[in-house]
């Protein structure tokens, strides 16, 4: 037995004085050749060191409170590691009511709690312990006179308008009706005396997506001629003025090839297209059918066989309306 005791003390010393050695015979004070892999970024460097700290210093990467890293091929750091820089989620962990900032590249909410120290196998924690750990989370741990509450809830149905060219401006047609959706919320309730309790909502968990209620809306406008109400697809503001037969062309024409008629206009047809028809306030409805030499831009000339009435008339700034069709 004593001899068996000896051979293992043997054994030990042997083991102890290789470790020591072998760093030496490997060259322990060599030149490494170590990528860095940070933010994105991969930053390969030449050191002769194999403390973490000094490599990143040389790298030029600052690791923050929270930070950690991980060596990708192995467990020590040799020729041709490659170490990953894990930067910290933040979070926050709030118990007994007060809320406390942390960053963790835990996995989990309970490796998290590992991480920082906080016991929590007699408490509830929300998230569960098992759940994975997202940027910005909170993590509550519940100390006692306190519990978690589970409720239901509908998600009201958001209304969803669709233009519709063929209902007049400000007509509304409900198309399809919306489907109310559930969610799960999550609240800790608080025992503030013996007959009192308050409760916080801590979180919300969709559980059914709520339908859309759809909603058509009229986009054709109308306006109220002496005819009726006609659609039309555009408004302008323009000049107006009046002439008669005898300011026209000299033949007796328009310049599409016609008798002038109340009803017909000067226009530029650059502006408005000949045949274009047209409601004119104090005119009535009209069609562009002729030009002149002073009708450029936004100027119209409206016929008329009374040269009493073309006089009264006068020079007008008027907003007319280009019917449709």
């Amino acid at each position: 037995m004593g001899s068996s005791n000896i051979q293992i003390r043997k054994l030990i010393a042997v083991i102890v004085l290789l470790l020591l050695v072998i760093p030496f015979l490997l060259g322990f004070d060599s030149i490494r050749n170590i990528t860095v892999k940070y933010d994105g970024l991969v930053r390969e460097i030449k050191t002769s060191s194999i403390k973490p700290q000094e490599i990143f210093q040389a790298a030029g990467v600052k690791l923050e409170p929270g930070d950690s890293w991980k060596i990708e091929d192995g467990m020590f750091i040799h020729d041709g590691s490659v170490i990953t820089v894990l930067r910290g989620k933040p979070i926050a962990i709030v118990r007994d009511g007060v809320e406390t900032a942390q960053k963790s590249t835990a996995s989990t909410v309970g490796d998290a709690l590992d991480g920082f120290g906080i016991s929590y196998r007699k408490k509830k924690v929300y998230p569960a312990v098992t759940a994975e750990i997202k940027p910005d989370m909170r993590i509550y741990v519940l100390s006692s006179g306190e519990r978690l509450k589970f409720t239901e809830e509908k998600i009201p149905p958001p209304v969803e308008y669709r233009d519709d060219g063929t209902m007049d401006e400000g007509v509304e047609k409900l198309e399809k009706e919306g489907t109310p959706g559930k969610m799960k919320v999550i609240s800790k309730v608080v025992r503030t005396s013996f007959f009192k309790t308050t409760t916080e909502k801590l979180d919300e968990e969709v559980l059914e997506k709520p339908i859309a209620k759809i909603v058509r809306c009229g986009t054709a406008s109308t306006v109220l001629t002496p005819a009726g109400y006609k659609r039309y697809s555009r408004k302008m503001n323009v000049e107006a003025t009046a002439y008669t037969i005898a300011e026209g062309s000299g033949t007796g024409l328009t310049s599409i090839g016609i008798v002038p008629y109340e009803g017909i206009v000067a226009v530029d047809p650059d502006v408005i297209p000949y045949y274009t028809k047209m409601y004119i306030p104090g005119y009535g409805i009209a069609m562009a059918g002729d030009c002149g030499g002073a009708i450029d831009g936004n100027i119209i000339d409206l016929y008329m066989e009374d040269i009493n009435r073309a006089i009264h008339w006068g020079r007008r700034y008027i907003t007319i309306y280009i019917l449709e069709g």
